[in-house]
């Protein structure tokens, strides 16, 4: 291998794409934090740097070959269209979502979240942009007859087609959610999920899925989109009433207890939370009804009001807590009586 005879095979065009690749690795990450959301953020880093280490090396194993090799040259062509497609599919998305998406505060700054039209202009970038950078990429390669054109592109519409059933559901999901301006992100919903009544709050919406935030045991999970319309959403945050959402709290309690006699312990125990956790919880004039009268015991639904849906399941264990302390204190119990007086056999039998 002769040295000088690579060293000089080494062209203007080579030395700058080399410098401006090297510079463009070094700052991926500061332009896509400030082109993107955090949402997939190492992921576009990620691919901007391998993409810029692809042209770099196509470029220095042209240099070695002397440009005597043609494919190498168009492959660094074509992998420098790529590197632009994707760059400039940031760059519109970033001015569609500053455009059309909606501004909200997130951890003390203002992020914008995608909406119906935000989200849809951005399918249509990404597929026009994709379609023109295959194109493209096919005519840097050689692909110029029709046969062989259409031939490649049949490939990539045959995949689309037969992996449709994967994705299109959910892209179709995710934008009727988006349409259907029901949640945004950040509001807190209720739905089932295998059985179970999951309370959560809305992280992000994707492209294929939505991420939520347990409130229950403050971790992130994932529901398809197509999955996630099957379930019937209840968003708590979009309450009618300016008092705030409308929430019930169901005790059993014995018939011996008059109506006076309850009504006046579930107020206690609420005059003591307005006094201990005003901090916490804001104040609320609660409602104490009969919601049923069941054969063993009276079923009392007591009604109140919070604006802070975030903290629902805190606020909830706080107003038990407190009415079971002002309970025992009242001589009033909150167990089902047959229930409670077969537990005592099972226990006088075991003792047995």
């Amino acid at each position: 291998m002769n040295v000088d005879l690579i060293i000089a095979s080494i062209t203007l065009f080579d030395m700058l794409t080399v410098g401006v690749r090297l510079i463009l690795l070094v700052l991926a990450y500061p332009i896509c934090k400030g082109l993107n959301r955090d949402d997939g953020l190492e992921t576009r880093v990620s691919m901007m740097r391998i993409l810029n280490v692809l042209i770099i090396a196509a470029v220095l194993l042209n240099v070695v070959l002397q440009h005597q090799l043609d494919a190498i040259t168009r492959l660094g062509q074509a992998l420098i269209v790529i590197y632009f497609a994707v760059l400039l599919t940031q760059v519109i998305n970033f001015g569609v979502r500053a455009r059309f998406g909606k501004q909200r505060s997130f951890n003390d700054r203002y992020i914008y979240s995608d909406t119906y039209s935000s989200r849809g202009l951005s399918l249509v970038v990404a597929v026009v942009i994709a379609v023109v950078t295959i194109i493209t990429c096919l005519r840097i390669l050689g692909l110029n007859s029709l046969l062989e054109a259409g031939g490649a592109l049949g490939i990539i519409g045959l995949f689309l087609v037969t992996t449709q059933a994967s994705w299109a559901p959910d892209i179709i999901s995710g934008l009727i959610i988006l349409n259907s301006r029901l949640c945004e992100e950040g509001d807190v919903v209720q739905f089932n999920l295998d059985g179970a009544l999951v309370t959560a709050s809305i992280f992000k919406t994707k492209l294929f899925h939505t991420e939520f935030l347990d409130l229950a045991n403050n971790h992130r999970f994932m529901v398809r989109n197509a999955k996630l319309r099957d379930h019937g959403l209840q968003n708590l945050s979009r309450f009618a009433s300016s008092k705030g959402l409308r929430e019930c709290l169901y005790f059993n309690i014995d018939y011996r207890h008059s109506s006076d006699e309850v009504t006046a312990m579930i107020m206690r125990a609420f005059e003591q939370i307005d006094q201990a956790e005003s901090s916490r919880v804001e104040h609320s004039d609660p409602q104490v009804m009969v919601y049923e009268t069941g054969d063993f015991a009276v079923t009392w639904a007591v009604y109140y009001y919070i604006k802070d849906v975030k903290q629902l399941l805190a606020i909830k264990q706080i107003y038990r807590g407190y009415i079971l302390a002002e309970a025992t204190r009242s001589g009033i119990s909150l167990s089902t009586p047959i229930l409670q007086v077969n537990q005592v056999n099972l226990n006088q039998a075991g003792s047995a």
